[in-house]
């Protein structure tokens, strides 16, 4: 019985793994980012990749659910809607 437990289990991890990186960097901000602001707020700033790294680097520090590839995704995609 374990042995199908801990087959199910690396499965799960693995789907889990494979969803987190198909999801958009829209997506991203959606879910994570308006947990404290509005969507309207997130694209309203008018900033430079460094600025955005700033920012999301701040709201990290005050408690942003963002692993380092969702960061560079969410920089990315914030700094090209100018």
């Amino acid at each position: 019985m374990s042995k199908y437990l801990m087959t199910l289990i690396l499965i799960l991890a693995v789907i889990s793994t494979v969803s987190a990186e198909n999801i958009s960097p829209k997506d991203i901000i959606e879910k994570r980012c308006t947990v404290c602001h509005s969507i309207n707020r997130v694209y309203s700033g008018k900033k430079s990749k460094a600025e955005w790294e700033i920012t999301v680097d701040r709201m990290i520090s005050y408690g942003a659910q963002l692993n380092q590839d969702e960061r560079e995704a969410v920089i990315k995609h914030l700094s090209g809607n100018k």
